[in-house]
């Protein structure tokens, strides 16, 4: 008997998802690398000289699930641009109705190239992650597709208007913010450019999209590690941070900690056998100030988490803004470390404060929270024990692969 021939899908990324170390390339690998044998999947990332060099580096895993392997410049942004090539960025972006026109991925180059690719490998659907890509969509609107929304990237790139701007400077590019935040509505809340159908990260994220459409719940989904919260080393009780600080909302919140939360707490370390460890590249000056090498430690960017995460007592998140899933949380729960997070940090998730997550939203709470829980190991330990079982009950990855799956043969059933 003849073997089917498999369809073919183009997946869109904004960076090589392989090897999957981080949030965004385990989202996208988590329910794609399983259905590598039942379809051909063809990769098209963003890149430069770094992404081009680091695929060669994985060769080996990249043809093992990839078909074909486009790298695309990434396109220029307007601030690397003279004012000339800045008003025409503007105007073909108005034309187009294209969102996110202070941080867009579109070029001319971009759509011809995945036009090429899509005859040249006969592709019969599109999978484009990230609204920040849904462009593609609109230029290859005979393709059936499916968004894979990491956020509602609006929260999260909401067009930041230049401080330094003033007079007709500042009212034009005021105008442009509006019209972009306009067109980045339309893509993600009211789907103008009629995808066949979208996933997302969160419940919370899937409710505010009022298109029809087909919707569909597909969480980050970690393994849920077999270790026992109980044996930890005691002796000390290590509270973790988790996050790159070059992201706004990770430096805010940080600096808001040491504003507010640790003068209140600082007299009580020692006694508590507290040690706070803040991992994350391009720590502020502020926070590096205050590692004292004894109770507090700002350790910078790390190779590797896996050491700290299995002597991590507690991670605290005392986020106040930004939008979507925080992977530090479910990246915590897996390994059954209790979380301490504002609501803010943690919204999206489906936890419940006091079951399987401690919430505070103030200062005085948060440091409190942070005592209690430190002088109190069987809270912790029922908290370990909680939030694996959120993650296994709530965030099940084969439910998701068969969701994918399920979302593909409809995509590929008018083909």
């Amino acid at each position: 008997m003849l073997n089917p021939v498999k369809k073919s899908l183009l997946i869109f990324t904004l960076s090589p998802p392989l090897p999957a170390t981080s949030g965004a390339p385990i989202y996208i690998t988590n329910t794609l690398i399983p259905l590598a044998e039942k379809y051909d999947l063809h990769l098209y990332t963003i890149g430069g000289s770094d992404e081009v060099e680091h695929i060669k580096q994985h060769k080996d895993l990249y043809d093992r699930y990839f078909r074909s392997v486009h790298v695309e410049p990434r396109a220029q942004m307007p601030s690397q641009k003279g004012t000339l090539g800045r008003i025409v960025h503007s105007l073909v972006h108005l034309y187009h109705g294209l969102p996110f026109m202070d941080a867009s991925y579109y070029s001319v180059s971009a759509v011809r190239n995945a036009r090429r690719i899509v005859k040249q490998h006969n592709i019969q659907a599109l999978e484009i992650h990230s609204s920040h890509l849904a462009f593609f969509k609109k230029f290859i609107s005979e393709v059936p597709a499916v968004l894979v929304s990491h956020n509602i990237e609006s929260d999260i790139f909401p067009f930041w208007i230049p401080q330094h701007l003033t007079g007709w400077k500042k009212a034009a590019v005021e105008s442009v913010a509006r019209c972009s935040r306009r067109n980045t509505h339309q893509v993600e809340i009211d789907n103008k450019w009629k995808f066949d159908a979208m996933t997302f990260i969160s419940q919370s994220d899937m409710d505010r999209v009022t298109a029809v459409v087909d919707k569909s719940y597909i969480p980050l989904c970690l393994p849920v590690k077999a270790s026992n919260y109980d044996d930890k080393p005691d002796g000390h009780v290590n509270l973790l941070w988790m996050g790159g600080f070059w992201w706004h909302p990770n430096a805010e919140g940080v600096l808001w900690f040491v504003r507010s939360i640790l003068p209140l707490i600082a007299d009580k370390l020692v006694a508590l056998n507290i040690r706070l460890h803040f991992l994350g590249a391009a720590p502020p000056d502020e926070l590096k100030a205050v590692d004292d090498g004894r109770n507090i430690f700002v350790h910078g960017f790390v190779d590797s988490l896996e050491d700290m995460l299995d002597s991590s007592h507690l991670l605290f998140v005392p986020l106040l803004s930004g939008g979507g899933v925080r992977v530090k949380i479910l990246e915590a729960m897996s390994n059954g470390i209790p979380v301490l997070s504002t609501s803010k940090g943690c919204e999206g998730l489906g936890a419940t404060d006091g079951l399987d997550i401690v919430v505070r939203d103030d200062a005085q709470s948060f440091a409190d929270a942070i005592l209690q829980l430190a002088a109190d190991p069987e809270q912790r330990s029922r908290l370990s024990r909680a939030c694996k079982q959120l993650l296994v009950e709530k965030y099940n990855l084969q439910d998701c692969i068969e969701e994918k799956d399920r979302i593909y043969q409809k995509l590929l059933a008018s083909v």
